[in-house]
């Protein structure tokens, strides 16, 4: 088990506030750790840092938290006052973690939909359908070519149930890996596809827009240099259009261009504010505003997703019962219609 970030930093943070060495720091977090891997991995870290390694690294290798974390650390460590841009690593990932609380609180139902319609599918396709073949085959042949042909329905019915929950919960969980998971690699790869899927990709946009707003307006409010701090918010990134646009932010700082915010990130309204910003402190505050302004447009959009999954979810559990009735109800009343009629006939 990896020790828990925000309480990592939290802890430092208050450590070198009240004089402390970074490793004195870390070998605090040791001693007071009731968990053997936290214990472990506090003390690589300490012999990481020991032997040279900077603190971004050593976070980077033993706790592996997102890209835009590592960056806002090395930052941090570049920047003047290193235990000051600490405590804005600190904001910025508590900031970050109420967004998740909030999000993350509306999942619940659609999982447990989810769950009962897998439940359904895997009693009728491996239990409910087999049984009632081998039980048609002691039957009379009739009987049992008017079953077959009932279950063969039974069976197209659960294939279009599973691929309906397979797809519907593929499209559910590549959201859900793009907003929540900490692995650069599979995070990356879920937020490309998700923000080429309707409804998701203006939760993908509006949630990276809210991260890196935050992550520039922390950086710029600590002293950190505009170009710096676009060239940490680019390597943050993990959508590659977004990736595009800060690059062509790069190039016109680089040539000296007054109007480097005009890219499609910014919204018509933003750029006409950042073009009133007089000074680098100022224009922190104003991107601090807009990353408020996107996460709260960000939890809209999440709030709409999971609403309408959530009904779809309850409109496939519903399907995923009928379709256990058709399977299992009227099946046992078909084989007693039939041998109605075969007595009614003898």
């Amino acid at each position: 088990m990896k020790p828990d970030l925000l309480t990592l930093l939290k802890t430092l943070q208050l450590s070198l506030e009240n004089g402390k060495s970074l490793t004195n720091s870390l070998m605090l977090l040791q001693g007071i750790s009731k968990e053997k891997s936290e214990q472990r991995t506090y003390a690589q870290m300490t012999k990481a840092i020991q032997e040279g390694a900077s603190f971004s690294k050593s976070v980077e290798k033993y706790v592996s938290p997102s890209p835009d974390i590592v960056q806002f650390i090395s930052m941090a460590e570049k920047g003047g006052s290193f235990v000051k841009t600490l405590k804005s690593v600190v904001n910025y990932l508590e900031i970050k973690n109420r967004f998740y609380q909030e999000s993350s609180d509306k999942i619940a139902l659609p999982l447990i939909y989810f769950t009962l319609t897998s439940i359904v599918v895997i009693g009728i396709r491996f239990f409910a359908i087999p049984f009632h073949l081998k039980e048609a085959s002691t039957y009379d042949p009739k009987i049992q070519a008017v079953i077959a042909d009932h279950l063969h329905i039974a069976q197209t019915l659960s294939d279009v149930l599973f691929g309906s929950l397979l797809v519907l919960s593929l499209y559910f969980f590549i959201v859900m890996l793009a907003l929540f998971n900490y692995t650069g690699i599979l995070q990356g790869l879920a937020k490309q596809y998700a923000s080429l899927l309707p409804l998701s990709s203006r939760i993908i946009g509006y949630f990276e827009k809210f991260m890196l707003l935050s992550l520039l307006s922390e950086m710029l409010k600590n002293g950190v240099s505009l170009k710096t701090s676009f060239k940490a918010a680019t390597t943050s990134t993990l959508v590659p259009s977004i990736s595009t646009q800060f690059n062509t932010v790069l190039d016109r700082l680089s040539r000296g261009e007054k109007n480097f915010w005009e890219i499609a990130f910014f919204e018509e309204i933003e750029q006409r504010l950042l073009s009133g910003a007089g000074n680098i402190p100022q224009l922190g505050d104003m991107l601090g505003q807009f990353a408020d302004r996107s996460r709260l447009s960000a939890l809209a959009a999440a709030t709409s997703f999971f609403r309408i999954i959530t009904i779809l979810a309850i409109l496939l559990l519903a399907f995923a019962v009928f379709v256990e009735f058709f399977t299992i109800v009227l099946t046992q009343v078909l084989i007693q219609q039939e041998f109605i009629n075969a007595a009614s006939h003898a």
